[in-house]
């Protein structure tokens, strides 16, 4: 004996309507097809709560049901063949005032991701990259860029050119299907659901309703853009259909390196060059920063890479909390002596200050 549709939905024979329904909306969710997609299982399921749901949904058919009982209904032709249908038309499913498409709409917003949107769809973003020199990204300015653009047609209007009313479907997208006793519904082949075909198709756009154009568009560029950094320009991408807000163009950066100066974050740093001499005795030296000259002072006895910081010397931060710092780093150059009675000098000098570096050297290192 098959199961009852009260057994399949859960509910007594005395439920009331409200409680079928309750029920059903509990179990349709569960084993809805979008939910679960390419199980069997599920389909199976939802089927065998839809075949359910629509008989005692009804309450002509739930008298008749309760009458004749499970299998006296479904043997004389009177039941629903769920199992012969597939998703879509099921979907379009109606009987009297009994609608599936109803259910769907409220469970899911307005339907299956499967049906075609009405709200009009917003225009795609552009991502356009451009390279910077290295000043812009510290002082920020307007770069002038051109992009190509899709815009509404302005001869059609974006119309795609002169429509009319499908004489498939009289307007509705839709066509009826009798299967016996019952209806099912499709999706128009005609005009593919629009409800609407061409009379005409605009010259100018091909029917497409866009074309595309060149545009010179004046990008502001914030100081402290760095390589990757995203500037949007709201409204700038292509546009969408009628009624929606065009989409926005995005412009990601690229930074050129500079001669003298690496940048690290919003750090920016610069090699000086000093001789032994220097390094030596110490002294005051000019160096550049992209805000200017600044004196530093070198003390007696500086390596190679001693790093001396010069605060708020770096980049502006992109978020105008401030700058990075100015890091002077070291590199200690030795000349070449080649005059006799110069190395006689040095060798002198070294005599009198020179440093024991290596003492025991050999005999940490000892291994073997």
């Amino acid at each position: 004996m098959s199961k009852s549709y009260y057994d399949i939905l859960g509910v007594p024979k005395t439920a009331t309507a409200d409680e079928i329904k309750k029920a059903y909306r509990k179990l349709a969710r569960k084993y809805h097809p979008d939910v679960n997609p390419n199980n069997k299982e599920a389909e199976a399921k939802f089927k065998e709560i839809s075949e359910a749901y629509a008989v005692l949904s009804d309450p002509e058919k739930r008298k008749q049901y309760d009458t004749l009982g499970h299998e006296a209904f479904t043997s004389s032709g009177q039941g629903y063949n769920f199992h012969d249908m597939n998703f879509e038309d099921l979907r379009h499913f109606k009987t009297g005032s009994f609608s599936f498409e109803d259910i769907f709409e409220e469970f899911f917003g307005g339907g299956s991701t499967r049906r075609k949107s009405k709200t009009p769809s917003r225009g795609e973003d552009i991502t356009y990259s451009i390279t910077l020199p290295f000043e812009v990204a510290i002082k920020g300015g307007e770069y002038e860029i051109t992009v190509s653009r899709q815009v509404t047609c302005p001869k059609c209007g974006g119309k795609g050119g002169e429509k009319s009313i499908c004489p498939t479907c009289h307007g509705t997208g839709r066509i009826n299907k009798q299967t016996g006793i019952f209806m099912t519904q499709s999706y128009c082949p005609n005009c593919r659901g629009e409800g609407e075909i061409y009379r005409s198709v605009c010259a100018n756009c091909g029917g497409a309703g866009k074309i595309h154009t060149q545009e010179r568009i004046k990008v502001k560029i914030p100081a402290g853009v760095d390589n990757g950094t995203k500037i949007r320009v709201p409204q700038k991408g292509h546009e969408g259909a009628q009624g929606s807000q065009p989409g926005d163009l995005y412009i990601l950066t690229k930074i050129s390196p500079h001669l003298i100066y690496e940048r690290k974050g919003d750090d920016i740093y610069l090699n000086l060059d000093i001789d032994m001499f220097e390094a030596a005795m110490g002294a005051k030296i000019t160096v550049p920063t992209p805000y200017g000259a600044v004196n530093i002072t070198i003390p007696a006895g500086t390596e190679t890479g001693n790093k001396f910081r010069l605060k708020g010397k770096g980049m502006p931060k992109i978020d105008g909390s401030g700058y990075g710092d100015f890091y002077v780093e070291i590199r200690v150059r030795i000349p070449k002596i080649e005059a006799e009675s110069d190395r006689q000098i040095l060798e002198g000098l070294k005599q009198k200050y020179r440093l024991n570096l290596r003492s025991g050297l050999l005999e940490q290192g000892k291994i073997l």
